[in-house]
């Protein structure tokens, strides 16, 4: 009895200890009693499953449980719907949504005012997104007959060798050639600003120029370029002074541009509605130039037929006095009107520019197509007025004092559209494939290497042509200065100097 005692005492202070230290003193005779009964559960577990007997029933238990989750799922699905729907007109409505995104931006303000539900701000977006297409489409439209003919006349080019419709490089303007076609040239300038100032349209009157000055071409960074031009000249009646005014104003004045724009906007939409057997008609012709099927540009196809029409003598086919007279009547919306009061209306919106009001439709002016074609021809550039002076001079016999003359100094800015930084690549690029014959442009540094090596080929000949290699080392010479002025010239005196450049290696022999 002693001993069971001390055993109970040992055993009573070992847990105490193993409480007070941390430690737990396992019964390991329990702990392995306690395995065997967990591993024969899962044992009749795995038993159940092996057996296909039970294999049914199994699956039973399983699909019931599913279903009864499915059923579950769906009646609280149906529930959270029942009760979104209850609420989906408080839902819709702004009011319950944070909008102070929308209401500081400026864009979005006006339409929160026409708002108060979610289906309301929908159909201001689609609203907003039709309108918008709307005045683009007829921005578009408005642009065109700019784009495709009015900007070659109001602000004609520089780049003389690029076709203004297909934008192909004609590398053969060089020499006299291209002193005989380029506008820009001194005595071509002269000339054509010398019958701007004396001939007025009437060959009743005319100016007498007595002195021009031009400047030099001005090219800005946003490519365009100006030129000042200083006209004397005498008015020898008071209805070439007249005259010459208008003509005058008929591209310094920004109105008389827009009202201009404004019928070839008319005139456009006349010729599509009214020819169009003749564009199809067309765009067969063209169809080597611009391409056919979904590719076509018909608005393209239209104004080189004018174009052409207009400056090079082709063939009028789109417009006849028809189109004009109804391209007038719509301007004005001259609907049921007499022709007489259209007309009327007509000259009197194109008052300021008379030359145009009464040459398209009047009792002298009857072929409207002719007269129209006439003006375009004659339409200067755009340029703006820097300095206006006149003097009036009375006539010195008394028998002819009704007659004046008015002694005129005129200085004018001319505007055009400068050569481009790739406008120069697109031509360099051609030049060297034409000279080069290979795919890349055509520099100063190659018409250098070009020439050195014609030298040192001369050098190891045994008959050497002493002046064939003068000329060579001269030519090499031009070309090296060439090489150190040409970064610092306007991208017109690129082109020019590029193509002089091949003209130099191709009159050489030199290009390949």
């Amino acid at each position: 009895m002693a001993d069971q005692s001390t055993e109970k005492k040992v055993l009573q202070q070992s847990a105490e200890i193993g409480l007070k230290t941390g430690k737990i003193k396992i019964d390991f005779k329990k702990v392995a009693s306690f395995l065997d009964t967990l591993t024969m559960y899962f044992s009749k577990i795995y038993n159940f499953f092996r057996d296909n007997k039970n294999n049914s029933k199994m699956m039973l238990v399983i699909a019931v449980i599913t279903s009864g989750l499915a059923l579950y799922f769906a009646a609280q699905l149906y529930q959270e719907v029942t009760y979104l729907n209850e609420k989906s007109s408080e839902l819709t409505k702004l009011s319950n949504y944070d909008l102070r995104s929308m209401q500081e931006d400026i864009t979005t303000q006006s339409i929160l005012k026409n708002s108060d539900t979610i289906s309301d701000l929908l159909q201001e977006n689609t609203t907003t997104q039709w309108e918008i297409t709307k005045y683009t489409d007829y921005l578009n439209a408005l642009q065109v007959p700019y784009t495709y003919l009015l900007q070659y006349i109001y602000l004609p080019s520089l780049n003389v060798w690029k076709e203004k419709y297909t934008n192909k490089i004609d590398v053969d303007l060089v020499g006299l050639k291209f002193l005989e076609k380029n506008p820009y040239n001194d005595i071509t300038l002269l000339q054509k600003r010398w019958d701007f100032f004396k001939n007025l349209g009437d060959n009743n009157e005319s100016n007498d120029v007595v002195d021009m000055q031009i400047g030099d071409f001005t090219e800005d960074s946003s490519g365009f370029f100006s030129m000042p031009i200083t006209v004397s000249f005498v008015a020898n009646s008071k209805r070439a002074f007249l005259l010459l005014s208008d003509k005058l104003s008929e591209t310094s004045n920004k109105e008389n541009v827009s009202l201009i724009n404004e019928f070839f906007y008319y005139l456009r939409g006349e010729i599509k509605k009214g020819k169009e057997q003749e564009i199809k008609a067309l765009e067969s012709s063209y169809a080597t130039i611009f391409g056919s099927g979904e590719e076509i540009n018909q608005d393209k196809i239209i104004w080189y037929h004018l174009y052409n029409r207009i400056f090079n003598g082709g063939k009028n086919t789109l417009i006849d006095n028809n189109i004009i007279d109804k391209t007038i009547k719509s301007i004005i919306s001259c609907n049921n009107e007499s022709d007489e009061i259209c007309y009327y209306k007509f000259r009197e919106r194109y008052r300021n520019i008379p030359t145009f009001g009464y040459l398209l439709w009047t009792d002298f002016g009857s072929n409207g197509a002719e007269n129209l074609k006439k003006f375009i021809a004659n339409l200067p550039p755009i340029f703006s007025i820097k300095a206006f002076e006149f003097n009036k001079t009375l006539s010195p016999t008394l028998s002819d004092v009704s007659n004046s003359t008015y002694q005129w100094k005129v200085t004018i800015v001319v505007y055009g559209r400068s050569a481009s930084s790739e406008e120069v690549e697109e031509i360099a690029e051609v030049l060297g494939t034409k000279c080069l014959w290979e795919d890349r442009p055509l520099t100063i540094q190659d018409g250098i290497n070009v020439v050195q090596s014609a030298i040192v080929k001369l050098s190891d000949l045994n008959k050497i042509d002493k002046t064939y290699g003068d000329n060579l080392r001269e030519l090499k010479w031009l070309i090296e200065q060439l090489n150190v002025d040409y970064p610092t010239l306007s991208n017109y005196k690129k082109t020019i100097k590029l193509f002089e450049l091949y003209r130099m290696l191709s009159d050489a022999g030199l290009c390949k």
